[in-house]
């Protein structure tokens, strides 16, 4: 067994008032859509229907992904947790040339914001004029730097093309604010004004030439919502990027946040203080424009991966991704928005590419949990854990102010010693929030035990002895939790959802912590737990369960309720789902991945015909497509689904007319139970690119992993033609320059550049549904 690296054994005293919650900056700020549903905010959380809400934001630019998909990709997203969707609308994707409008095709933003309006996703619209977004000129269009203005100010000049703008994409959303029964809640002017610009690419500089980040500070921000208004854009609330520093409206606007850790702009990057607990409401992690305390903490960026350019490659690994998540959470964020959730690919303008310089002319996968064409990463399924645990105890953790204990917020990133922890309560209840991840620098195993003298007694994790807390884990665990009547004291597992019609409440346990629970007797009369191991005590019942969705626990209230607990592994809560099917809310946990349409069940399985659903509670009546072969089976209480379809073993033919380029021919025939086919390209060179008749389809930095391209948009395309790939190498070696009549350069080394696999992957497709 592993030698643990470090014990840490806490006792500490948790007796700090509760958060004072009261009327914010913004509050009065929301609204009421015609079938009642409602938007609000206090001092410090957002409010849905009059109850505290955390939202989670999902970052996806419909101009950057192809629309006939755009509506599968919404799903997902929904599926996976997200249930406020925010875009961009890039200017000069739209009008590359001037007094062109384009809103068709791709470009075609009322489409994407009724299909959010008939999946009933609020949207939150980011107009510019200047976004950023790693397009070219920040989204600025190359023809505005002609006219003898500063761009980004209130120059006449330049307020009235912002003033043109605003009235076409004004024209573009009428009638779908959320107070007329659209899905639009707010709407971001401009970008990180006075903070940051972006490469100046309209002249062709190579580097060092930057956009202004603007002038005319709150000033600009009050015209363009002046303008924006009087085009008739009107939403609940306006949003503003509010981080390093940038300028925030005095009035109605609420202020984001950003957090990234692998940062391709810092050369050289140390560990970052992004995992690191603080109290963001009362001590924001850089200097910000506006009182924290009348506002709620709130992010819209995230870091939901990052893109790569020529000049950085990083990777992000999905733990970071959660253990950020779960820190913004422990420090107060009451509102999680991840850039991007959903990669894409930037369109081919009519003169140019639209890329920023120094990043790939097409991709914009940016290693999201869904990529570049609805590729979906392991992130995907870490976020859907953090969120289903928001949707079902948001209400509870949203008004629970931040603990910091002593010494935590002067830790630096590269302290690996010391245990990272923090707690979130109100009125003695609440959660732990623990953190074993750090970008950079690998964290060590530690054996923890934890002791929290509460204003509703003592609460020890666990009950006796430690718990291993791996490296890279971040976890949360809940203390003096009622659920459904049953008071559980604490508990070594983390909570992942709730079924109100079944009472029952959904647990995982983290590999290598031995799941336990900790009830009040005076709550629970009698229980049942086939498998676990029970420890009575005079005042407690110590339950420590078997994990899997086999097992369960039955509580017995004292008034006669039954009350169901289940222990998932890591592996089930990461297949896990909470979906309303059928006219209930039911946990689904699945091989496949899954998302609901129109009353059926889509399961998407990468490269493996076998597929297994299992849901609780048991619906009756289940039939599957008919092209898959189904049987069932009961595990505990789930019913249990296996599909079978036929695999296809995909016809490729592979020619190399040079070791750095490759010539595919595939078939666009594919049959019915065949969704996509991806391919998966390993290889040895500095960038590579996709093209169909001489057309880029995408192109690749490598950083270390596989290049994948999914196939679904191009089908049509490959059953006439060849999809051609080629390498631009590496060298290694030396470059001599020396200046003869002109400026010349040698190269002496090697240039390697080479093929080591492709590989076509089919991703099957089945759907269930109730007769």
């Amino acid at each position: 067994m592993k030698e643990l690296l470090h014990q840490n054994k806490i006792v500490y005293k948790l007796d700090q008032k509760d958060k004072e919650i009261r009327q914010g900056k913004l509050s009065g700020q929301g609204g009421e859509n015609p079938q009642g549903e409602a938007f609000d905010f206090t001092n410090y959380y957002m409010t849905h229907n009059g109850q505290p809400f955390i939202p989670v934001v999902g970052e996806f630019h419909f101009s950057r992904f192809a629309y006939l998909q755009w509506e599968e990709e919404l799903l997902k997203m929904k599926a996976g947790g997200v249930n406020i969707i925010a875009t961009y609308v890039f200017w000069n994707f739209h009008e590359e040339e001037e007094g062109v409008f384009n809103w068709s095709g791709n470009l075609n933003l009322r489409h994407f914001v009724d299909l959010c309006s008939k999946h009933d996703l609020p949207l939150i619209i980011r107009i510019g004029p200047f976004c950023h977004g790693e397009v070219r000129n920040g989204g600025l269009p190359d023809w505005i730097f002609n006219y003898p203005f500063e761009v980004r100010s209130n120059d006449e000049g330049y307020l009235h093309l912002a003033t043109r703008l605003y009235r076409e994409i004004a024209r573009q959303l009428k009638g779908c604010y959320f107070q007329e029964g659209g899905p639009i809640i707010a709407v971001q002017l401009e970008n990180e004004y006075m903070h940051c610009g972006a490469a100046l690419d309209a002249w062709g500089y190579k580097s060092g030439k930057y956009i202004t980040i603007g002038r005319d500070g709150k000033e600009h921000l009050a015209e363009l919502r002046r303008i924006a208004e009087e085009a008739g854009i009107q939403p609940l609330f306006f949003t503003v990027t509010a981080w390093g520093g940038a300028a925030v409206p005095e009035e109605g606007t609420l202020p984001m946040l950003a957090g990234y850790a692998y940062t391709p702009w810092i050369p050289n990057q140390p560990p970052s203080r992004e995992y690191l607990f603080r109290d963001l409401h009362l001590c924001p992690a850089e200097p910000v424009d506006y009182d924290t305390l009348d506002y709620p903490a709130a992010y819209c960026e995230l870091a939901g991966g990052m893109q790569v350019s020529y000049n950085a490659r990083p990777y992000v690994p999905a733990s970071s991704v959660e253990a950020m998540t779960v820190v913004k959470l422990a420090n107060g964020s009451n509102l999680v928005g991840y850039y991007m959730y959903h990669g894409g690919s930037n369109p081919i303008g009519r003169k140019t590419f639209m890329n920023e310089q120094a990043l790939p002319k097409i991709t914009y996968d940016y290693q999201s949990p869904l990529g570049e064409f609805g590729r979906i990463g392991e992130s995907y399924d870490r976020i859907r854990s953090i969120a289903m645990f928001l949707d079902a105890f948001g209400e509870r953790l949203a008004p629970m102010g931040c603990v910091i204990p002593e010494g935590q917020q002067e830790l630096a990133p590269e302290n690996t010693e010391e245990l990272r922890w923090s707690v979130r309560q109100r009125e003695g209840r609440g959660f732990v929030f623990l953190n074993n991840f750090q970008d950079h620098i690998p964290m060590p195993e530690r054996e923890v035990s934890l002791v929290l003298e509460t204003a509703k007694g003592l609460v020890r994790f666990p009950a006796e002895g430690t718990f291993k807390l791996g490296s890279g884990t971040a976890a949360i665990f809940p203390f003096n939790l009622n659920i459904y009547g049953i008071e559980i004291i604490s508990a070594t597992v983390q909570p992942l959802t709730l079924l109100e019609h079944e009472h029952t409440a959904v647990f995982y346990a983290h590999e290598g912590v031995a799941p336990e629970y900790v009830i009040a007797k005076a709550t629970c009369s009698k229980l049942t737990a086939a498998g676990a191991t029970v420890v009575e005590g005079e005042e407690q019942w110590v339950i420590r369960p078997l994990a899997g969705r086999e097992h369960e626990v039955q509580l017995i209230h004292q008034n006669g309720q039954v009350v169901r607990l289940l222990t998932l592994t890591r592996k089930e809560a990461l297949q896990a789902y909470r979906l309303n099917l059928w006219g209930q809310e039911r946990l689904v946990i699945s091989s496949a991945h899954l998302y609901e349409q129109k009353g059926q069940l889509i399961c998407t399985s990468e490269g493996n015909g076998q597929m297994k659903v299992s849901l609780f509670p048991a619906p009756d009546h289940v039939s599957a497509s008919s092209y898959a072969d189904i049987s069932n089976m009961v595990e505990g209480v789930f019913s249990t689904y296996n599909l079978k379809v036929e695999e296809m073993n995909v016809p490729m033919e592979i020619h190399y007319p040079t070791e750095q380029t490759a010539v595919l021919q595939l078939s666009g025939e594919w049959p019915q139970q065949v969704e996509d086919i991806f391919l998966h390209i390993d290889y040895e060179g500095d960038v590579a690119a996709a093209f169909i008749r001489n057309v880029m389809l995408t192109d690749h930095i490598q950083y270390g992993h596989t290049w994948n391209i999914g196939l679904k948009n191009s089908r049509l395309d490959l059953l006439k033609d060849t999809l051609n790939l080629s390498i631009t190498p590496v060298r290694k070696g030396t470059t001599q320059g020396y200046v003869n009549q002109a400026y010349i350069e040698r190269f002496e080394g090697t240039e390697i550049g080479k093929f080591e696999h492709i590989r076509a992957v089919p991703h099957y497709r089945a759907v269930l549904y109730k007769k």
